[in-house]
């Protein structure tokens, strides 16, 4: 986050995998973690199938749900995306 943004950040960085909750058949579990002494958010979203979210954002309602809108170069200050397949895991 940038500067005395983090707070920001956080409600910025929740509010797409709570708008997606119920909306995407495929999502099993969504966490946002914050760490404050890095100043920074992670936010953790795991699917069936990697079709489930991209189909989901390529509707309008999914664009707008995940703030396709939204000028965030005031808030973030760097953005990493990691397309993850699980080798380990455990939920619940």
């Amino acid at each position: 986050a940038k500067p005395g943004r983090l707070d920001d950040l956080v409600q910025v960085a929740k509010t797409p995998s709570e708008r997606m909750d119920g909306k995407v058949p495929g999502l099993v579990a969504r966490q946002v973690g914050v760490d404050r002494e890095r100043n920074a958010v992670v936010v953790w979203v795991t699917l069936r199938a990697k079709a489930d979210l991209y189909d989901y954002l390529a509707t309008d309602e999914g664009k707008a749900d995940h703030g396709e809108h939204l000028d965030l170069s005031g808030i973030i200050d760097t953005f990493e995306m990691y397309d993850l397949t699980p080798v380990s895991g455990r939920l619940s």
